[in-house]
């Protein structure tokens, strides 16, 4: 996760400083960029609940949709790197503007406020797909070949 934070953030200076160079305008994080990143990781949570419930929490004979959990958990694991992406590119546009000789506020801010919810979306992730594994010592779990705390 952090290569690929450190891969977004210097794609997103580059970008910056290329636009910059070439006299085009640079790109700047809309304010909705954070709020909608953050609402995507707990979207995922959502999504991802139903299947903690089942596994930790009133642990049921009844088993859990192989195919439902397959989906969560992919899904999982795309958005965690993608907000791993995603808080990268936030700091890389803040140090770009941090850089510049004229710094405006209003940039500063917007980057900034970006930032929080592209870490809501990588922890969002992290979280559902920790949510999708069989917790250590259950039955499901350890049988020959099949080391505990796999994905469902």
């Amino acid at each position: 996760m952090v290569i690929v934070a450190i891969i977004g953030g210097v794609v997103a200076w580059a970008l910056d400083g290329a636009l910059s160079a070439l006299g085009q305008p640079v790109i700047v994080p809309p304010w909705s960029w954070g709020v909608g990143l953050g609402l995507l990781g707990a979207l995922i949570l959502a999504i991802a609940w139903p299947i903690r419930q089942r596994l930790h929490v009133a642990p049921r004979r009844d088993l859990v949709d192989p195919f439902y959990a397959t989906r969560v958990v992919l899904l999982a694991k795309s958005t965690s790197v993608a907000g791993s992406l995603f808080v990268g590119a936030a700091i890389g546009v803040g140090i770009f503007f941090l850089t510049r000789p004229v710094v405006t506020e209003d940039t500063l801010w917007a980057s900034a406020g970006a930032l929080p919810g592209a870490i809501l979306l990588m922890v969002g992730g992290i979280t559902a797909e920790r949510w999708c594994t069989l917790p250590p010592g259950s039955s499901e779990g350890g049988a020959l070949g099949q080391p505990e705390g796999d994905i469902v």
